[in-house]
């Protein structure tokens, strides 16, 4: 109650305001009095159920990448190729290349191959030769020097004596040959001394004995000079050339033993390399022939041609591959510039947000909407979910899908939408997601009347949140906090 002079206060302040303020005052008391209700939820059992939708790729479980992988021929040029997209039957030709220049090479490693097996021959022919007659060449060697050691030893222990004493022998029979002269000639000088005359006959005696004597004399220098030459001169040159010849074959054993090994080694090491080389020229021509059957690429299998690679449903490599795929294109040894793919059966891979991850394991069921046609529903199953990202935030899905009876329009490298139901409960009381508040470490929410109840959560989506503890069916739940 007011005073009563807040009362006539009151009373002149209302006289005083206008007209409108006065109309405005009385709305506001107007509506304080007739304001709406809050808004309410009423729980109520219902089927709930969580879905995760997916953008997804079809790919082949079965698809063949086409690359060539010659031995040692790099050179592959393109004569004709299948269209991009035809389809091909096990077996059928997808790209011919130019054998021309292959086979020329071919014909030259023939060549190769002959010769390198010509020279392993002769390699070998020599080889066995040399065994025979290295062991025979030493044993020459060695019996050259056996006898010339031997020829060395008797002349020191025997020629050399004797032809020393036989210079001094033939030295003294000629000092002596010249005494016996010059006496006979003494002697008879004397004998016809004695003679009052002499004969005609004890002249020319006495000439020939003299003509002896001076023989004698000749001989007897000339037995010098022959004893001086012998043993100042030719025994020692003998002497020296015997002991060097004896040196020389004795070198000549040392380097035969030496060498003979060695060069039996050389002979042996000389087929070893040659037979290495016959081996590596016979590779490389089986290489080469190995490559020719390469210049028909064949299909593994029957399917659709893709040019390029295909992973996992994406198709890239089309404008880098088609240049190459003309005629008189070159390949590349080792790169992929085809992929076979079978239509059937189907998988789907997409990706999946981390968020999501603790909701999707293997063998939750959905179904994939194909792009190309809304009325193509297939039936999919998580196959598997990578367990580590394959992008930020990002985890890959594997599905498994019934596409056998799907239209054979339906390809892989075409996009789809898919749908997995990860949670589903026909009985659940679900209440709005904003009637559901966070109160310290527990949820609550609020009756009409607002009576405060702690609930347990389940799940949430579509704007829905799962209680699973906390409330009963017909409570009526406030969706703003009181």
């Amino acid at each position: 109650m007011l005073a009563s002079g807040s009362v006539w206060r009151y009373k002149g302040a209302m006289q005083k305001l206008p007209l409108f303020a006065l109309s405005s005052l009385l709305a506001v008391g107007a509506n304080s009095a007739d304001a709406d209700p809050p808004a309410t939820h009423k729980v109520k059992t219902a089927p709930f159920k969580v879905e995760i939708t997916l953008q997804g790729k079809f790919a082949a479980q079965n698809l063949h990448e086409i690359q060539l992988k010659p031995k040692s021929w790099a050179d592959l040029k393109v004569l004709r190729a299948v269209e991009h997209g035809a389809i091909v039957k096990k077996g059928d030709v997808l790209v011919e290349l130019d054998p021309e220049k292959l086979d020329r090479k071919i014909g030259d490693s023939k060549l190769d191959l002959e010769l390198s097996a010509l020279d392993l021959g002769m390699a070998r022919a020599d080889l066995e030769f040399a065994e025979a007659t290295i062991p025979m060449d030493l044993a020459g060697v060695e019996r050259g020097y056996h006898q010339v050691k031997e020829d060395l030893d008797r002349y020191l222990k025997v020629l050399k004596p004797h032809n020393i004493k036989s210079a001094e022998r033939s030295l003294i029979s000629s000092q002596n040959f010249l005494a016996y002269a010059e006496e006979e000639l003494k002697q008879l000088k004397k004998m016809y001394a004695a003679d009052d005359v002499t004969e005609e006959t004890e002249e020319i005696i006495l000439m020939r004995t003299q003509d002896s004597v001076n023989r004698a004399r000749h001989s007897l220098a000339s037995a010098k000079i022959r004893n001086e030459t012998t043993l100042k001169i030719s025994i020692p040159r003998e002497d020296e050339t015997k002991k060097e010849g004896e040196l020389r074959k004795r070198l000549e054993l040392v380097k035969a033993r030496a060498t003979s090994t060695a060069d039996l080694k050389k002979k042996q090491l000389g087929m070893e390399k040659q037979r290495i080389a016959h081996a590596r020229a016979k590779e490389a021509h089986e290489k080469l022939v190995a490559d020719r059957a390469l210049m028909k690429v064949k299909a593994p299998a029957g399917g659709i041609v893709y040019y390029g690679t295909f992973d996992k449903g994406v198709w890239s490599g089309m404008k880098l591959i088609a240049p190459k795929l003309k005629k008189d294109g070159k390949l590349l040894p080792g790169s992929v510039f085809m992929t076979v793919v079978e239509p059937r059966p189907l998988l789907v891979y997409a990706l999946l947000d981390e968020k999501d991850l603790l909701h999707v394991p293997a063998g939750v069921k959905g179904v994939a909407k194909a792009t190309a046609g809304p009325d193509i529903l297939l039936q999919t199953v998580v196959e598997r979910v990578s367990h580590v990202p394959v992008d930020a935030g990002k985890f890959e899905v594997l599905l498994n899908t019934n596409a056998g009876d799907a239209p054979m329009v339906l390809v892989p490298g075409m996009s789809c939408t898919v749908k997995l139901l990860v949670y589903r409960n026909e009985n659940a009381l679900a209440v709005p997601a904003k009637a559901v508040f966070n109160d310290g470490d527990v949820k609550v929410v609020y009756l009409n009347g607002g009576k405060r109840k702690v609930v347990t959560t389940g799940k949430t989506a579509a704007g829905k949140t799962e209680i699973l503890k906390g409330v009963k069916a017909g409570d009526e739940v406030l969706l703003e906090k009181p």
